[in-house]
């Protein structure tokens, strides 16, 4: 008879067994947000208040089988996405896994077989019910969990509802597809349409003749006030120039260490466009970022800081580039791939 893994649920990052966590996430591929850096650098400076966080796992035999990142929040919905899917209880004090700012939400799972990995699913799935009952959360959910993940399946299975939310977008860079062999900038230029790609290199040669120049550099205290700036002035375009407040904002990229890199596009002393780009052994995610004007000279500072962020994936050998949610005519110019997301809340009398 299968065994049902034990959970354990800690209320610091510093409590969980690291090594533990770690394997488990790099044998899944889990991105940066399940690391144990990225979780700690959140819960030191939380760029959205939470109530309580809390680090489940699984275990089997003794060894650590799946994990998942939780917070409690007194409001649960930032967006909205939760209420348009029909799930109004989102609007009082709320378990999320992960959080809203991680767009690839799942429960990564070590398993020797498929019936292994769904027990265990079913077994977090059950746990998390159970501490947002013992939270007082008046919603228990999922958030941002891609289309095609089993996740989906099981939480469907157990009365869950499942949701389409928003849109997440990649692109696939060498060794992610057979299909995708940009093992160069040039040979990602020539996938595009021929008018994103004359684009393009019309904006590069105008931006060379203005003396314009990029860096990818280790984020520093003083720029990052600058990013997060910019930011917020892009943010403010969707209503969410709320979710980068300065302070906690420097705090949490500076704590990410090798997990971040800034990406900046200069005018002489004038920075035009700046990112802040999150790593892991397979992604470069386009996080946050934005433009001090639409066009300079005529070309447009955010296509040359979306050239960078390319061009320095790619460079650094990465799989994927995921370029996070909304602004899908960019992406999609640009090459990326739609992948639908999903919110999973569970019954509210569960």
């Amino acid at each position: 008879m299968m065994s049902t893994p034990h959970i354990t649920v800690v209320d610091s990052i510093d409590d969980i067994k690291t090594a533990g966590w770690e394997q488990v996430t790099a044998a899944t591929g889990a991105p940066v947000h399940y690391s144990p850096t990225y979780l700690r650098a959140y819960q030191t400076s939380p760029l959205s208040p939470f109530t309580a966080a809390h680090y489940m796992t699984a275990s089997d035999t003794g060894q650590t089988v799946a994990v998942l990142p939780c917070y409690l929040q007194e409001q649960g919905d930032p967006y909205g996405f939760l209420r348009a899917a029909g799930c109004p209880q989102g609007d009082g004090p709320t378990l999320l896994g992960h959080n809203w700012y991680c767009y690839d939400t799942q429960i990564p799972v070590r398993a020797d077989n498929p019936d292994q990995h769904d027990r265990t699913v079913e077994t977090m799935l059950d746990a998390l019910v159970e501490l947002g009952a013992a939270e007082g959360a008046r919603t228990t959910a999922l958030v941002s969990v891609a289309e095609g993940d089993q996740v989906l399946t099981i939480a469907r299975r157990k009365g869950w509802k499942v949701a389409p939310i928003v849109t997440r977008f990649q692109l696939p860079l060498q060794g992610a597809e057979p299909d995708a062999p940009y093992d160069s900038y040039d040979s990602y230029l020539e996938s595009l349409g021929s008018r994103t790609r004359r684009t393009i290199r019309q904006y590069m040669r105008r931006a060379a003749d203005a003396g314009i120049t990029t860096a990818v550099e280790v984020p520093q205290p003083d720029f990052l006030r600058t990013v997060c700036d910019l930011t917020r002035r892009t943010a403010a375009k969707y209503g969410s120039a709320d979710m980068y407040p300065e302070s906690a904002f420097i705090d949490f990229v500076m704590a990410l260490g090798d997990h971040a890199r800034v990406v900046r596009i200069d005018q002489g002393d004038q920075t035009l466009a700046a990112a802040v780009v999150l790593l892991d052994d397979e992604r470069l995610h386009m996080w946050v970022g934005g433009t001090s004007h639409a066009t300079v000279d005529s070309f447009s500072p955010n296509y040359l800081l979306w050239a960078a962020e390319i061009r320095t994936a790619i460079e650094r050998g990465k799989r994927w580039v995921e370029g996070g949610r909304s602004n899908q005519p960019m992406k999609l110019r640009h090459g990326m791939r739609p992948l639908p997301l999903y919110a999973c809340v569970a019954p509210p009398n569960i």
